[in-house]
């Protein structure tokens, strides 16, 4: 299972979720970045897991968490590198929740039907990798629906607006 998803994390192209429209380099920006890490992430990791659940409950798929040395006190137990699917809603929203706003694990939901892989670390970093066009259209609407903005990088390293 771990060999299939670091297969596909280590694709060039993938996508990703952002909360701004555009890429920039000016230096300013890092000040509304810093700005959203401490006042915007808390409802940015709520956003992100309603659209993890909707997709988790739409396909079939296996979530794991993978192991980190860096410990966070939860209200829920959760093991390390087992499939937690089984696990109730408000388990996988808390879980994916308290990893995009404390940053000690990741999530990695393999989708099976057909394949894909969503790879939810902490911060702002979401990604997508290996979509159809039917998962890209549906993952348009619920990032959309969420005020969030859905990118593409290539190979070239370009980042593209969906």
């Amino acid at each position: 299972m771990f060999e299939v998803i670091e297969k596909l994390q280590d694709m060039e192209e993938y996508y990703y979720i952002d909360f701004i429209p555009y890429e920039t380099s000016d230096v300013h920006f890092l000040e509304l970045e810093e700005y959203f890490e401490t006042s915007y992430l808390p409802l940015f990791a709520e956003k992100i897991s309603r659209i993890a659940l909707k997709l988790i409950y739409f396909y079939q798929c296996e979530i794991y968490l993978t192991e980190s040395p860096k410990l966070a006190k939860l209200k829920h137990k959760f093991p390390f590198n087992v499939n937690i699917r089984n696990s109730s809603p408000d388990k996988l929203a808390y879980i994916i929740k308290k990893i995009v706003s404390k940053d000690f694990s990741s999530v990695q939901i393999l989708f099976s039907e057909p394949q894909f892989l969503m790879s939810i670390n902490g911060g702002f970093l979401v990604s997508f990798y290996q979509l159809t066009d039917e998962v890209l259209q549906i993952l348009q609407k619920l990032v959309s629906q969420e005020g969030l903005f859905l990118k593409f990088r290539n190979s070239a390293d370009e980042r593209i607006l969906m």
